[in-house]
């Protein structure tokens, strides 16, 4: 931005005025002119998730649970174990969050991961295995029997 930018901007917020003239107005309630009439477009502020503590009665959605079984392979039974945990900590830190259920959803995520590692289980394979694998190719009939 020059500095001719700069004063026509001011200028503009100023109503023309010079910076001597303008009254106790507050510049930061101000907006820049390029959204001043866009105003109508704007949401209400209370639209959205609200910052609240954990709800003493929370519980997992259906369709998170759902989540972590197909795309995770996380038993529901140990998705249901995590539960007690999870509330016992954030009802006794009482910090207030937006998004409990996909917090809920990343805590069990992490401690399927954690059991994994300390079980040595493992879901995750090498490059190598990967780029080696043909277990796609088992059963699988081409064909024909000629030879080219």
């Amino acid at each position: 931005m020059t500095d001719k930018d700069r004063q026509h901007y001011i200028r503009q917020l100023n109503a023309g005025k010079l910076p001597w003239e303008v009254d106790g107005v507050s510049r930061q309630d101000a907006e820049h002119p390029m959204f001043m009439d866009k105003k109508s477009e704007c949401l209400p502020p209370n639209t959205g998730a609200r910052v609240q503590p954990l709800p003493k009665n929370f519980a997992p959605e259906s369709v998170y649970v759902e989540f972590l079984k197909l795309h995770h392979g996380i038993p529901e039974e140990f998705i249901l174990k995590q539960l007690p945990e999870f509330k016992l900590y954030w009802l006794e830190t009482g910090e207030a969050r937006k998004a409990w259920q996909s917090k809920f959803k990343n805590h069990v995520i992490y401690q399927w991961k954690r059991k994994q590692s300390e079980t040595g289980e493992r879901t995750q394979r090498s490059t190598i295995e990967k780029l080696t694998d043909r277990s796609w190719a088992e059963g699988l009939e081409l064909g024909g029997e000629e030879e080219y």
